[in-house]
């Protein structure tokens, strides 16, 4: 009760009567569909400890991802959230687990979702109905891959469907990834770090990006122009962080940041590259594999040797080119519309021009 009330002061002080009153109708409306409608949220006893054992990489959507050598999760279980489906154009492998719940996205993607992710992975999760009473199931559809969730507590939970966001997917990823039997989860590109981005904000939560300029993502399309996402309240979600360390250490789940640089220091660091025992020759060509469904090359060294190098983004050019790891951010935010960035590899990254 203290906490409800704490929220609702919060709303008021924040965003006034009417964001305040909307958000109450959405709270009773959520309460009196599941009092008056059965939720099917699919067979999650199949599901129960499938995995157990294992180990699975779970990426956020950060930047990092771009300083990350992610060909070499080829061969491994991966879970990924939200417009994931941007970064499928450079990856050698297809996620195995998809979750989303954030209502916003939802309503802006839900066509992206049913057409360019559920189909290639291998089970994806929502919540039925969030608690901001938007119906995910209806925007959704059937599919055979697809479980729900019960999201209404933002609790920690072990008895799914039960799964509370608490301020991020990755916490809910994380708890379906428990429940799957994962026993080791490696979390990258899960950097806690937001910097300004120009947008329009509807309320201290809704805000709307106003340019493709994300700083905040792997590719500045993710919360590009037009596209409506919820404030990042970083020290709240830092401490739900925290909050999860205390719930996966009981279950005896082991979970490590594996990403680089960021702020998350709730889960114990890693080397992502001592993750990986493989030799030079084979991820060399883990990271042709997908460089040569668009432009074939006979080895790493006809790539390099045959692109032209740019050391800045003062002048880059119409053609596929290389550039040094350091600056490919900056280069990703001025090209991605005309060639997809592979990289890196060997300090190095690749830009194939788009067709």
């Amino acid at each position: 009760m203290n906490s409800f009330i704490g929220k609702a002061n919060n709303v008021l002080k924040n965003d006034g009567f009417s964001v305040f009153i909307k958000r109450l109708f959405n709270y009773t409306m959520v309460k009196l569909r599941r009092l008056f409608r059965k939720s099917e949220f699919g067979d999650w006893d199949s599901l129960k400890d499938k995995y157990k054992g294992k180990r699975i990489f779970i990426l956020g959507n950060g930047p990092s991802l771009n300083q990350t050598e992610l060909h070499l999760l080829k061969d491994e279980y991966t879970m990924c959230f939200n417009r994931v489906n941007l970064m499928l154009e450079r990856l050698n492998w297809k996620p195995n687990f998809y979750v989303m719940t954030d209502d916003l996205l939802i309503k802006d993607m839900s066509e992206e979702v049913k057409n360019e992710i559920i189909p290639v992975v291998d089970y994806a999760f929502f919540p039925d109905i969030h608690p901001s009473n938007v119906n995910f199931r209806k925007r959704i559809g059937k599919h055979k891959n697809v479980f729900f969730i019960n999201t209404d507590i933002p609790e920690f939970r072990s008895d799914l469907p039960h799964c509370g966001i608490n301020k991020t997917v990755v916490n809910a990823g994380m708890q379906i990834a428990a429940f799957l039997g994962f026993s080791e989860i490696y979390l990258l590109g899960v950097d806690m770090t937001f910097g300004d981005h120009k947008v329009k904000k509807s309320n201290s939560r809704e805000w709307k990006s106003e340019k493709d300029d994300d700083p905040n993502h792997f590719d500045p399309r993710y919360f590009g122009k037009g596209r409506s996402y919820h404030n990042p309240t970083v020290h709240e979600m830092l401490e739900e962080f925290e909050k999860g360390a205390i719930f996966f250490d009981k279950l005896s789940v082991k979970v490590y940041n594996a990403g680089i640089g960021g702020k998350l220091e709730a889960f114990p660091r890693t080397d992502f590259y001592q993750l990986f025992d493989l030799p030079d020759e084979e991820k060399s060509t883990l990271f042709l594999e997908k460089i040569n469904e668009y432009q074939k090359f006979d080895s790493i060294d006809e790539v390099f040797n045959s692109l032209t190098t740019i050391n800045s983004n003062d002048e880059l050019p119409i053609s596929s080119f290389q550039t040094d790891a350091s600056i490919a951010s900056s280069t990703i935010k001025n090209t991605i519309f005309t060639h997809i960035p592979f990289g890196p590899f060997e300090n190095k990254f690749v830009y194939l021009k788009r067709n």
